[in-house]
């Protein structure tokens, strides 16, 4: 028997051992993986050590998908297992019994498992400064000189200027608007209306400050004109409410806070109670979450047999569990939300979180496949190239054609490793 080199290169090289090569005939993963690397093109003439970057290259976009939907599943399970999302104490819903007064959140770390009722009276909204200038005759010109001036500034004694040309032609209307427009274009907060009265014929100019709260919202304008706009109409005032009877004050209406964890956007004096209850929406879409990335995962690993079997045994053992929490399968297969008012349900009377030690346990057994998905799937696919290969050339008396096959695995396997 003529000796040979035992190299990668040649059973690549030489078209006409590749084509009686058992790597020709592989199945499963292994199958679908040496199909896109092109190496099952009996007519390719050169098969080079690019061919077998290409095969590895292959090799390790197939797999690599496995390792990424694993590792984005291990994500959703530590997120889940955290309870967060599910425990009764967290994730909470507020509810306002009169939503006209004030609307409420919860924070989503709030411990809010002490809390029946919050009890809540607004005395007074958050105000902004507003002043209003003289009613000027709209067609007149009662300004002397060729500019109207003024200056504003606010509770920190910043100011900011404004002008505008008078010409022979304007009128306290021409006049009032190119001011309104100067104030509104210039950024510094200010929001400026010129105010028609049409029966009576005359303008004036109003200014406000856009800040609310006693503290913030104030500012003083300096105006020697006959707009007059130094008169104040409205004074700068912060929110006064009280939370379960004790008082509170805030510069704003927005973001209020009233217990630890709970704020409120207040809209109107009134009286109202907070009640809080399970987030049943934020528990939904968690669980969704969750479920898309296992069936990622298990869509992802689908060319494995033994993965395949072994999800599936998983999804057997739970079926239960989920069918109680309104959780099972679609027409692919893929685990869904199937009854979304049976899942609330469970989160708002609580049995959720007592079935989510099934749902942990489920999660677990999948986290210990996901963990050895890729090494499973990797050792698959070339298990059954090995194997095809030694089956046939077993068969015959062409040992050296079994060795330089066995050679070629060794180096692919090697390569793809290293």
């Amino acid at each position: 028997m003529t000796r040979m080199s035992l190299s990668i290169g040649n059973i690549f090289q030489t078209p006409s051992v590749y084509k009686s090569s058992p790597l020709n005939t592989v199945s499963g993963m292994a199958k679908s993986i040496w199909e896109s690397s092109g190496w099952n093109n009996p007519s390719v003439n050169n098969f080079g050590t690019s061919s077998l970057a290409s095969f590895n290259k292959t090799m390790f976009d197939t797999l690599g998908g496995i390792r990424t939907e694993a590792s984005s599943f291990n994500k959703s399970l530590s997120s889940m297992s955290s309870m967060s999302q599910f425990s009764p104490n967290i994730g909470k819903a507020a509810t306002s019994s009169d939503k006209d007064v004030l609307s409420a959140s919860v924070a989503s770390k709030a411990s809010v498992s002490n809390f029946t009722k919050t009890n809540v009276e607004v005395s007074q909204l958050a105000k902004t400064q507003q002043n209003t200038g003289a009613a000027l005759n709209a067609a007149d010109n009662s300004f002397t000189g060729d500019k109207f001036s003024i200056s504003i500034a606010d509770s920190a004694g910043k100011s900011v200027s404004f002008s505008v040309d008078i010409s022979e032609t304007s009128n306290n209307k021409s006049i009032m608007n190119s001011m309104a427009e100067k104030i509104n274009s210039a950024g510094a907060g200010y929001k400026a209306t010129v105010v028609e009265d049409k029966e009576a014929g005359t303008v004036s100019l109003k200014l406000d400050g856009g800040k609310t709260g006693g503290k913030d919202g104030k500012f003083t304008v300096t105006d020697s004109s006959a707009a007059n706009l130094s008169n104040i109409a409205q004074e700068a005032a912060s929110a006064q409410y009280t939370v379960n009877g004790k008082g509170f004050t805030s510069e704003t209406n927005t973001g209020v806070n009233l217990i630890d964890g709970v704020t409120a956007d207040l809209k109107k004096v009134g009286n109202t109670s907070i009640s809080y209850s399970p987030d049943s929406k934020k528990a939904t879409d968690s669980v969704q979450s969750f479920l898309d990335d296992y069936n990622k995962l298990k869509d992802a690993s689908s060319g494995s047999k033994i993965l395949s079997g072994q999800f599936s045994q998983i999804e057997r053992n739970f079926n239960r569990a989920f069918e109680s929490m309104g959780i099972g399968k679609d027409s692919d297969g893929k685990l869904v939300i199937k009854n979304e008012s049976k899942l609330a349900e469970s989160v708002l009377n609580g049995s959720f979180s007592r079935n989510f030690q099934g749902v942990g346990s489920f999660g677990s057994k999948v986290r210990d496949v996901a963990n050895k998905a890729y090494v499973t799937a990797y050792s698959e696919a070339m298990t059954q190239n090995f194997n095809k290969m030694m089956g046939t050339n077993t068969s015959t008396n062409d040992w050296s054609s079994m060795l330089l096959n066995a050679s070629a695995y060794s180096g692919l396997l090697f390569n793809a490793f290293i």
